[in-house]
């Protein structure tokens, strides 16, 4: 590592304090800071100012466990860390330290800050629309499903910046809506036009295997969801109900063991809470429903009806950490809700307005610090949240795509974005 603090780092810290939040809030920052502290402690340990090693130990939260609000809320000591590194750009110690800070905040500055995420891949391959898309929980594994009745699977580098199809998905006789991922097991659900949703057991070399469809809904699949610790799968459809299948211990197959009926039209997306036995649908009724799980996951009542948008609520995604669910509607907004403690209501507490149609699908990033927006405008806008969770800011456009932007997904441990387009291409934004 370099003894040297370039001009365009020191003014990057000079001129953009409010970026230290952004410093403290990434789990790189924690990775970065700790094995430099470390580092730097065996080989200048007459250099240091503070006990590091009761500071590392202090540390507010562990990577494996990353808690935004926690680092946000309690996390002054990575502040005052980073605020005296500031300090100490004349010794050595406080050069090298502060060179790693700069790195982060450069990186986050130019991928978040400024309009500058680039595109680094465009995956071709699909004949027509790609409707969706999703990331592997925790494989280099991506997915894409498309008009022409096929699912692509495609194999990331190792850098991140090219994916290779390793496997095309035939089964559906008609246009795929919506493709997802098992949390823990090789298995991908797809929902279909033609009325069902698949699973696919992937084999060890990424080829499906012993596809299972289920059958029961009377119109499109529009979206699938796995629950993400019970045995539970909900699908969504334009029969305006939305069905709960029990999965069989070894997830190859699964039967139907609630019918959720409420929309009084076609169900567009589904997700379940990350934690809490809650289900939430989008629909063309113009609003979100809240359900609140049986304790046996046979079941679900629902607990409240969230109006706001004015037309067709196209994609729903919940918070990773906070309790924050964020809508996307065909009213050209996104709005962002703020359940209450039992998650049976939920509080309209901002309104993102920047496209010019349609917002499709929706997401947020694996810290819940970033969040997206994809519009049928042909661009993919991230937007930054509010420390305290009640407002968002957007922070790039993201233009590449030549026709409307379908599916937005983050990949769930890199900074790293897959957009889905009508124009036949899925693309890589980092």
């Amino acid at each position: 590592m370099g003894n040297k603090l370039s001009t365009q780092q020191k003014k990057t810290i000079r001129k953009n304090p409010e970026l230290i939040e952004d410093l403290v809030a990434q789990p790189v920052f924690l990775f970065e800071f700790q094995t430099g502290l470390k580092q730097l402690q065996a080989v200048f340990p007459s250099r240091f100012r503070f006990n590091f090693r009761n500071l590392i130990r202090a540390m507010p939260i562990t990577l494996a466990h990353v808690n935004r609000n926690l680092l946000t809320a309690k996390g002054r000591l990575c502040t005052m860390l980073v605020q005296r590194l500031l300090s100490m750009n004349r010794q050595l110690v406080g050069r090298d330290l502060l060179k790693i800070a700069c790195s982060i905040l450069m990186r986050l500055r130019m991928g978040i800050k400024k309009k500058e995420a680039n595109c680094v891949a465009t995956l071709e391959g699909h004949s027509k629309y790609v409707y969706s898309v999703a990331f592997h929980p925790t494989t280099s594994l991506l997915a894409t499903g498309s008009w022409d009745k096929t699912v692509k699977l495609w194999r990331l580098s190792s850098d991140n910046t090219s994916a290779t199809c390793v496997a095309t998905l035939k089964g559906h006789s008609e246009s795929v809506f919506s493709v997802a991922f098992h949390p823990t097991a090789p298995v991908l659900a797809t929902g279909s036009y033609d009325n069902t949703a698949n699973l696919w057991r992937l084999s060890s070399d990424n080829t499906s295997e012993n596809m299972f469809t289920l059958s029961g809904h009377r119109k499109c699949v529009s979206s699938v969801a796995f629950h993400g610790t019970a045995p539970l799968l909900a699908t969504g459809s334009w029969d305006k109900t939305v069905k709960l299948w029990l999965l069989s211990s070894d997830n190859t197959s699964a039967t139907c063991v609630a019918t959720l009926e409420g929309h009084s039209d076609s169900v567009y997306s589904v997700a379940f809470h990350p934690t809490a036995p809650v289900l939430a649908t989008g629909s063309q009724d113009n609003t979100v429903k809240l359900w609140r799980l049986s304790s046996d996951n046979t079941s679900a009542t629902c607990v409240a009806t969230l109006k706001g948008h004015i037309e067709c609520v196209k994609s729903i995604a919940f918070h990773p950490t906070a309790p924050l669910l964020l809508t996307g509607s065909e009213d050209g907004s996104a709005k962002l809700w703020r359940l209450s403690s039992n998650n049976s209501s939920a509080t309209c507490v901002a309104t993102l307005k920047g496209h010019n149609f349609s917002v499709n699908s929706v997401a947020f990033n694996f810290t819940g610090s970033l969040l997206a927006t994809g519009s049928s405008d042909n661009t993919v806008k991230l937007w930054r949240l509010s420390s305290d969770n009640s407002s968002a800011t957007c922070v790039a456009t993201l233009k590449g795509h030549i026709e409307c932007v379908s599916s937005v997904a983050f990949h769930p441990t890199a900074p790293l974005l897959l957009t889905g387009s009508e124009d036949r291409t899925a693309k890589l934004w980092r």
